[in-house]
């Protein structure tokens, strides 16, 4: 991986997010760009000069985050890392995506929360969007990640030839690490499916993955979600990996099971959108 996208809005869950993601650069020789969006609806980045100075909050508040972002970036030990500050004026998660394409990052990673969180709302809005459009994997921590985080890895899936490619854009992170990878299957009453079926889809899924190191598990629980976190919580698994599809043309937002994961439990979730 070359390089790693953290929008940056001075909460702890993106400090979380900051941290997580100078683990990976260090292990990955890789580069970070921080991002900071001042949230304005107006099509900043064509306005003239002139048009832009009849705004001088958002002048402000540019310039402010601006210096605020070189400061947080400096107290933080980089350990040689490259890190490149960008302040951007827009809609937060439009502002990520479009640096994130621009550069051609490899990975986003990403608080769960931001400023303003309170423990009965949902996971942050901007995160939803970010999962929603970005092309690029995306990692989603509540909490910092270290080390032992990046062993072991569930990607829970029902193993449908749609979602691989998804799994695909996954390996150069899984690679990184020499993670093991734990392919999960959940049945539940409403979707059970015969065990040998379910390990037959999961053989023809890891065609061509020879060079990981893939188990595979089959595991019964009455709900997808709490199903995934049980047996993450109980064999002790780093992150949590998951295909989500693409939701980019529904006109409302549709709660996935990436979303009600990193809800119920502080693993960290590495998601891809797959067509």
């Amino acid at each position: 991986m070359k390089r790693i996208i953290v929008p940056i809005d001075f909460s702890s869950y993106a400090d979380n997010a900051f941290l997580s993601a100078l683990k990976i650069a260090n292990k990955g020789n890789s580069s970070i760009t921080c991002i900071n969006v001042v949230s304005s609806g107006l099509d900043w980045k064509n306005l003239s000069a002139d048009k832009r100075s009849a705004h001088p909050d958002i002048l402000d508040q540019e310039a402010e985050a601006k210096d605020k972002l070189r400061a947080y970036v400096m107290d933080h030990k980089l350990s040689g890392v490259p890190v490149e500050t960008v302040v951007e004026v827009g809609v937060p998660h439009e502002r990520i995506v479009e640096i994130a394409q621009k550069q051609k990052a490899d990975l986003i990673v990403i608080g769960a929360y931001g400023k303003g969180h309170t423990n009965e709302k949902f996971v942050g809005s901007n995160l939803q969007k970010v999962l929603r459009h970005a092309d690029c994997p995306v990692l989603a921590v509540k909490k910092a990640m270290n080390g032992n985080h990046f062993r072991k890895m569930a990607f829970a899936s029902m193993f449908n030839e749609d979602s691989r490619p998804a799994f695909v854009k996954m390996k150069p992170f899984i690679k990184e690490f020499q993670t093991s990878v734990h392919f999960l299957f959940i049945n539940t009453p409403s979707g059970f499916t015969n065990s040998a079926d379910a390990l037959k889809k999961m053989d023809s899924y890891s065609k061509g993955l020879e060079d990981m190191v893939i188990h595979k598990h089959i595991y019964n629980h009455q709900d997808a979600e709490s199903g995934i976190i049980d047996f993450a919580e109980k064999n002790k698994i780093g992150f949590i990996g998951l295909a989500s599809s693409n939701r980019k043309s529904k006109s409302a937002y549709q709660i996935g099971v990436t979303d009600t994961v990193l809800f119920k439990s502080d693993i960290p979730v590495l998601s891809v959108k797959f067509e």
